[in-house]
């Protein structure tokens, strides 16, 4: 989205922030989560806390849940 740029540009400049996001449907997903890298485009993966319900598809033949897929910016490992 147009409205994203500035956020997608910040955590660019800003490694040590730490963004998460959830989309739709996977291919929506892998392509938003591309602009932040391969790291973040491995981060892809179903969201543990999705809606089960699926949502109305109107102009594609894929499945699509609320908040049904979840990938990271900038993913750090914690020190335990």
């Amino acid at each position: 989205y147009e409205s994203w740029r500035h956020v997608i540009s910040y955590l660019h400049h800003h490694q040590n922030v730490v963004g998460v996001f959830t989309d739709y449907n996977e291919h929506s997903g892998i392509n938003c989560a591309s602009l932040g890298g391969w790291k973040s485009a491995n981060s892809l993966e179903m969201n543990p806390f999705r809606q089960m319900r699926a949502m109305p598809v109107y102009c594609m033949n894929l499945p699509q849940f609320s908040n049904g897929f979840v990938y990271v910016y900038n993913e750090q490992e914690l020190d335990e």
